[in-house]
This record gives C-alpha cells, structure tokens and sequence, in this order.
C-alpha cells in the first residue's frame, strides 16, 4: 500500500466484482449468465452507469436472480467494509471450525477447502496483474538501513549493553594509566568512560536510568548499533521488498542481506509455492481438528504447508545465530501467523520489536492496533511489556 499497489482486500474484491459485472454486461446472452463462480438467471436488458454500478453491493442490489456459488467468497465480499487479508485466513477458520459443530452445518469441509482455494487462486492472479517493477519508497528505504538505537532494547539488553561499553572503556583507561598507550589515541574512551562513570558508577554498571534521562542525546547516539546483517522476512508474494537492495539508492553493501519468501513468491510457484491460510496451531481448537483423524481439516493450515519447503528452518537458523530486532513493515501481525510470530517474538534472542505504524490522512495512526494484535502473538506478558517499543520512540513508515 506504502508504494501505490492496490493490494488492500478491498482492492481485490472490488476488482473481482467490478470484472464479473463487465462480463455480465458483454456476455453473448441475453438471457442468462453462469461460470464457476455464479449464477444470473436472468440478465437485465439495461445496466447503471459503469462508474456507479461495479461492487458487489451494486450487483446484489440490481440483479436480484444471483446465485453465488463460491459461498466463502460471498461471505468475504458481504464483510467488504472492515476485512483485510489477515481476516480472510480468520474467516476461513472460524468456518472450519463450525464443520466440527451440530448437524446440517452452513458448509461441508470439501466445499470450504474448495472455495477457499478459488479464493486464493483469484488472489494469486490478482496480484500478478497489479504489480510494479522497481518500486520503492525512499521513506522506507532509509528506515530498512537504520541503525539500532539503544533506547528501543529491553531493559535486559540495554543492561547488557552498557556493561559492555563500560568494561571496554574501563580497560583503555588501564592501559593508559599503565602508559602503554598515549592518551591521545583514546581521548574518546576517555571521554565516555568518564560520563559513564558519573552517569552509572563503577558500583552501578546495570543502573542505565539516569544515562538515559540524560538531556544529552548525542552520548546516547554513541552506543547505537549498525545492523552486520539483516533478514528480510517478507509475508508477502511479490518481489517488492527486493528492490530495495537492487536499487543503486537504498544499497548498503557492508551490511549482509538475506532473503526469505516465507509465505511463497508469484514468480517461484513451482519451487516456493504460495502459503494461504492459518497459522495458530496453539489454538485450543486445532489439537481438535489433529484427533479428528481426517487430513482435510489441515489442508490449509500454515504449519503444514512449511514443510514444502526449508524456508521456515532457514528462518530458526538466523534467530538462532545472533541477537537482533525486529522492524514491522506492514504486518498487522493478526492471529493467522501466530505460531510463527511467538517464535520469533518470545525467542531469547529477540532484543526489541519495532512497528513502523501507519499516520492517516485525519492525523491518527494504527499503532495501538498493532500493539495489542503483537500482545496476541505473546504468552510472556512480561517479555511483551518489555520488548515492545513504546510509540515515543517510533516513526510512521513513510
């Protein structure tokens, strides 16, 4: 959205919508009209203007003898107003979950699999219609490059920090006081060891609160971080985010970058297929869908579809390796990639998360939006409260 692409769950439907009416109009008969998708038992002999007459809305309200025979996509285009991407996946569930339920339920397992996979058929070739080539925002691209800032780490880390600098600091005056260096060649260490020995005591290294209320913010910028190397962990299914490390301006050669198309990519459907569906396999639910004994209750669940292939292993490895933060672009981080996101979030490695919110147009923003949908992806409070960064410290994306 950030880049001018229609990617919105309102884009698409509306899309869809405004197409089928078009070959309704233009269709050869003049009777009637069916595909996979519906029924017009009865086509009108005159049609609204095309600029008030291409949702479905309009299509129910001006061509009474519809039948939709995709009925999750009905549903979908009945809660157009306040649906988005990750709601789709939730709305797939809640429906899987009421095939379990009582007699006669609104769908049978097969039919919803079925329709939910024209679903994201209908997404896939959506999608490759409206991407750009070489699309970048400048915005974000000094934001993707920026340096860890000290203030956003959990206590604990920036703990860790600042003992660190102090014992360097501490072992440039003892070589300086033992004249095995001049004092000259570490006038800068001399500098900051003294602030931080007023600031923190050398009884008090673990203390950082008066060093960060400190009115002097450029001895704070010393203790920032260059990133030695970023993953790009993309959710979505087109190259976009790969320009940025193509494009001559946003480049950053020094620092190692890493790609991963964790949910699949338009242009790799064979070797990384595209991953539609839910992720929260901790729900209390899904333990009941296992036990039912009957794979199609799993077809469209995320933790399954991983194993296709190594993209989510390669995501634990670099977890693993190191200590890093977490920037949000764009993720609302919802419910159907929970399973994932609590591991990235919970894991002891993880210093801080990040989210680069969305200011709109009347001033307000979505951060606190995006802030309780994190606390959901969390089972530590504790950690959550700690490693979140508060809105004083976060920018909008662009």
């Amino acid at each position: 959205l950030a880049h001018g692409l229609k990617t919105s769950y309102k884009d698409f439907i509306d899309d869809f919508w405004e197409g089928k009416i078009n070959e309704i109009k233009y269709s050869e008969s003049n009777s009637s009209y069916e595909d996979e998708y519906i029924k017009v038992y009865r086509v009108p002999n005159s049609f609204p203007a095309k600029n008030i007459f291409k949702t479905y809305q309009d299509l129910i309200k001006h061509i009474p003898n519809l039948k939709i025979k995709n009925k999750f996509l009905e549903l979908l285009s009945q809660k157009r107003t306040y649906l988005n991407w990750v709601d789709i996946e939730k709305e797939y569930y809640n429906e899987l979950k009421k095939c379990t339920g009582p007699r006669f339920p609104f769908y049978e397992v097969d039919d919803l699999n079925s329709d939910f996979i024209k679903v994201k058929e209908l997404l896939i070739n959506y999608l490759i219609k409206i991407e750009k080539v070489n699309s970048i925002n400048r915005n974000i691209c000094d934001k993707i490059y920026k340096h860890f800032k000290i203030l956003d780490f959990s206590l604990e880390a920036r703990n860790k920090k600042i003992e660190i600098e102090y014992d360097k600091r501490k072992k440039s005056i003892e070589a300086i006081e033992s004249s095995e260096i001049s004092l000259s060649e570490f006038n800068d260490d001399l500098v900051e060891f003294n602030i931080l020995t007023k600031l923190i005591g050398a009884d008090k290294k673990s203390n950082i609160r008066e060093m960060l209320e400190n009115p002097n913010r450029e001895i704070i910028e010393k203790f920032n971080l260059y990133p030695q190397e970023i993953l790009f962990l993309n959710f979505n299914y087109t190259d976009t985010i790969f320009n940025y490390v193509i494009n001559k301006y946003c480049n950053r050669k020094e620092i190692q970058t890493n790609f991963n198309n964790i949910h699949g990519n338009l242009k790799e459907k064979e070797i990384n297929p595209i991953i539609f569906g839910f992720g929260d396999d901790v729900d209390k639910r899904y333990q009941e869908f296992e036990d039912l004994d009957d794979n199609r209750y799993l077809e469209n669940f995320k933790s399954i579809a991983y194993s296709q292939t190594d993209h989510y292993k390669r995501l634990l490895e670099f977890i693993e390796s190191d200590n890093f933060q977490v920037f949000i672009f764009g993720h609302s981080c919802g419910i159907s990639d929970r399973t994932m996101l609590n591991t990235i979030f919970e894991h002891d490695n993880c210093k801080s998360i990040k989210p680069f919110y969305h200011k709109r147009e009347d001033g307000t923003d979505n951060y606190t939006e995006i802030v309780q949908n994190i606390s959901r992806n969390f089972n530590d409070k504790k950690k959550y409260r700690d490693r979140v960064v508060n809105k004083t410290y976060c920018e909008p994306l662009t």
